[in-house]
């Protein structure tokens, strides 16, 4: 971006799901592995040179500021610190705020550990000039997350509570709202400030109010590492995730290894010359996908590639693309297969179809064998191509994997 950036990060919440283990300590507070989540945020901000933070308290102060200067002094950074008189919720302090942001601002959950390279967000937000991005990633809890359906991407085009989640939601979205977004000033002043603590979170109040209004709200969707620590099992991965070197590995700052995966015949069963075009159609491949988790544990990113033409033919729109994708994701990750994104290339090279779209007809860089997708994953992820591999199960998935200089291997032969 062309200006700075300043960050906000909320501690609100008293921990009461953590209260065994903290003791009654913030949660933000409580050291993991020797270091503060408050201090952990601090220090990935201070490395993405974001050096000017707000804070929002209001539970144990004393305790809070203590440790702020603590972390003032080791990482260079300064602090403006806003002391709620009463709870005003997850985002309630930003209108108290607003004078003293800049025009865009980085939000941050204060129970988040994460490690992001955020030059990559700051240019997503900036080219789509973006009045609010959320950072996302698929979501290991669909039936209990906030959610969104991005049919086309990037673009927001449905929102799903997770007050109001349940199973059935595992189909229809698949990417799960991380606590980051990345917000312009000036919504501030197109939305009033929450009324009510139970419903003041960033996704509930703010992205709610801004979908209503027409305003756009975009998802930067990221493998990166963020986790929140607020729950004992969630404390337990995250410990066991710092000991094994995962923040500064999953970063885009480092470059990354994928596995990318084939989905038709690799994951779900298709005929010859047939097209999956409805969610009653999929049939899970279970022997294929115990196979790819055992294999996944090697490689830093999983990315599905594939073709659906029946897009371009008018055959399959992109709502009931996403429910198979979103579904596939679901059944996959119960087998152990943590799939991070699906890119899909929607272009067909011939006319003719009775309800083709004819936007979409024509011979694009993306449709394999062509090595599009897999070039157009590795600009945005930073993914070493040469030391990822293919498997799919047909020659022209070899042919990708070759024009994009990426190892194949074929389904079959696992």
């Amino acid at each position: 971006m062309n200006h700075k950036i300043k960050a906000v990060i909320a501690i609100g919440g008293k921990g009461t799901r953590l209260n065994e283990i903290t003791k009654g300590l913030p949660k933000p507070l409580f050291p993991v592995q020797g270091i503060s989540t408050l201090e952990r945020c601090c220090q990935q901000l201070s490395r993405n040179n974001i050096v000017d933070i707000a804070v929002t308290i209001s539970y144990k102060e004393d305790l809070i500021i203590n440790e702020l200067n603590i972390i003032k002094e080791k990482h260079n950074v300064d602090f403006n610190i806003f002391k709620e008189e009463e709870p005003l919720g997850e985002c309630g302090a930003l209108w108290h705020l607003k004078e003293k942001l800049d025009d865009d601002f980085l939000f941050i959950n204060g129970d988040l550990i994460f490690s992001l390279d955020l030059s990559r967000l700051f240019k997503f937000h900036n080219d789509l000039d973006s009045c609010l991005t959320l950072v996302t990633h698929p979501s290991s809890h669909p039936e209990d997350s906030d959610l969104v359906s991005v049919v086309n991407g990037s673009l927001v085009d449905k929102l799903f509570f997770k007050e109001k989640c349940n199973i059935e939601n595992a189909s229809k979205a698949f990417l799960g709202n991380s606590g980051i977004s990345l917000i312009k000033k000036t919504i501030l002043n197109d939305i009033d400030p929450p009324d009510n603590i139970k419903n003041s979170s960033i996704f509930s109040h703010l992205v709610s109010k801004a979908f209503n209004k027409k305003i756009r709200v975009f998802s930067y969707n990221t493998s990166e590492y963020i986790h929140d620590m607020g729950t004992p099992n969630r404390l337990n991965k995250v410990e066991d995730d710092i000991r094994n070197n995962l923040l500064d590995s999953k970063s885009y700052i480092n470059r990354q290894t994928a596995l990318f995966l084939d989905r038709d015949n690799t994951l779900i069963e298709c005929g010859e010359k047939q097209y999956i075009c409805s969610l009653s159609e999929m049939v899970i491949l279970k022997d294929n996908i115990l196979k790819l988790s055992s294999l996944s544990k090697n490689f830093s990113t999983i990315i599905v590639v594939t073709n659906q033409p029946q897009v371009s033919m008018g055959r399959l729109t992109l709502y009931e693309l996403n429910k198979i994708h979103s579904t596939l994701i679901y059944e996959c990750r119960k087998l152990n297969l943590l799939i991070d994104d699906i890119i899909f290339c929607p272009h067909h090279p011939h006319g003719g179809f009775n309800d083709e779209i004819k936007v979409l007809k024509y011979d694009c860089f993306c449709r394999k064998p062509k090595p599009g997708m897999l070039i157009e994953a590795s600009y945005y992820k930073n993914i070493d191509l040469s030391n990822s591999l293919f498997i799919g199960d047909s020659e022209r998935d070899r042919e990708c994997a070759e024009n994009a200089g990426c190892d194949f291997n074929f389904v079959q032969d696992l």
